[in-house]
């Protein structure tokens, strides 16, 4: 892998972002704007999934079309949120699987079988798991996603799937910081007011964060308002430096990678466009800027902070903070480890071994399946 020394400008700008693309093949679009934003990241949604072999040929292609080796993600956090459902089948819930009379080795058997598959077919990040305490309450975008609204519950359950991807080569990303789980609206669509005190958000929403921050690689912030940490600033905690710079990384210390959600989701401002959104979160403290959906908004945002950093208007060490933890955390998981041969056997392995848990019925729309 390039030391960052070597990487262009071009380059260095595009490890921060983290894209998504339409179609199920590398196709001459695709070509053309991974050439352009040369991005650190790529997320692949339902869209861009039909079977096992398909997916495998995309994310090598994915792979071998950037010259710094990119991160591969995809939101496996099953139940609802399972994008790789024609593969693997159907797979319970977190809150089931918090409920069963041996909810760890439930969730280690989960883990373990959602990280081999991911690895075998080529990615090399997960978005998960759920951070977030949360009932059967599918009001806030979360519901059974979470693992229940314990913050002990969670956080061991939580280790238990983060230890599986980490030992499989897979890297985790806990998510929604600081916590959704009291949120009443759905950040896909609109800007939920977290109202609850700054002393009850460090003692339970933020106690995951806190006990797994020597071991959680990445943290995704999530799009809601928390009037206790941002005063009148009624703007996503995404954007926000009280929220990102402030809670997560002076004062519970965190020394990962810290995404963004989808900066086109509806909690976020949609008519400042993709660069107000870009340097926002630039300056909130972010190292990971996430646009999932529209091909104009990533070329806009990458143009954006490209003329901020000519321009003097953008530290040029404020980008080199976050290049350099990219690049240790790539390091880490993309060229210490080789990159695993596609293996149907490893597939089918974990498909029968997520059967075993049971499927269950369906629990409801997946909100992250607009994207």
């Amino acid at each position: 892998m390039p030391a960052s020394t070597n990487l262009s400008l071009e380059e260095r700008v595009g490890q921060l972002f983290w894209i998504g693309f339409q179609g199920t093949a590398l196709g001459p679009d695709l070509k053309v704007l991974l050439e352009r934003v040369r991005p650190g990241g790529l997320i692949l949604f339902s869209r861009n999934i039909e079977n096992a072999s398909q997916v495998r040929s995309l994310t090598d292609d994915l792979f071998r079309a950037l010259r710094v080796p990119p991160f591969i993600a995809l939101d496996q956090e099953g139940g609802r949120v399972n994008r790789l459902k024609p593969i693997l089948g159907p797979i319970p819930p977190n809150l089931d699987l918090a409920g069963r009379a041996d909810p760890v080795a439930a969730a280690r058997k989960h883990a373990q079988a959602t990280a081999e598959t991911m690895r075998s077919l080529g990615f090399n990040v997960n978005f998960a798991p759920v951070l977030d305490l949360s009932g059967r309450d599918p009001g806030n975008g979360i519901g059974d996603r979470a693992y229940g609204a314990d913050p002990l519950v969670v956080c061991r359950l939580a280790r238990v799937f983060v230890e599986a991807h980490l030992k499989a080569g897979v890297v985790p990303v806990g998510k929604h910081f600081p916590g959704l789980g009291s949120a009443r609206g759905d950040t896909h669509l609109t800007l939920p007011v977290i109202p609850r005190s700054r002393s009850r958000l460090w003692r339970e929403d933020l106690l995951p964060y806190r006990r797994l921050r020597r071991t959680l690689p990445a943290v995704m912030a999530g799009h809601a308002y928390y009037p206790a940490i941002q005063g009148d600033s009624r703007s996503p905690a995404t954007l926000s430096i009280p929220v990102v710079s402030g809670l997560l990384r002076r004062k519970i210390g965190y020394r990962g990678l810290i995404l963004t959600d989808d900066l086109e989701m509806g909690a976020v401002d949609q008519t400042r466009g993709g660069g107000h959104q870009a340097l926002s979160a630039l300056a909130a403290g972010h190292d990971g800027l996430m646009f999932c959906g529209s091909e104009e908004k990533i070329r806009e945002a990458h143009g954006a902070l490209l003329s901020a950093l000519r321009e003097g208007e953008v530290a040029a060490a404020r980008v080199g903070l976050s290049l350099r933890r990219i690049l240790r955390l790539k390091d880490r998981f993309l060229s210490r480890r080789r990159r695993a041969p596609y293996s149907p056997q490893v597939v089918e392995r974990s498909r029968r071994l997520l059967a075993s848990l049971g499927g269950g019925a369906d629990s409801g729309l997946d909100p992250t399946g607009r994207l």
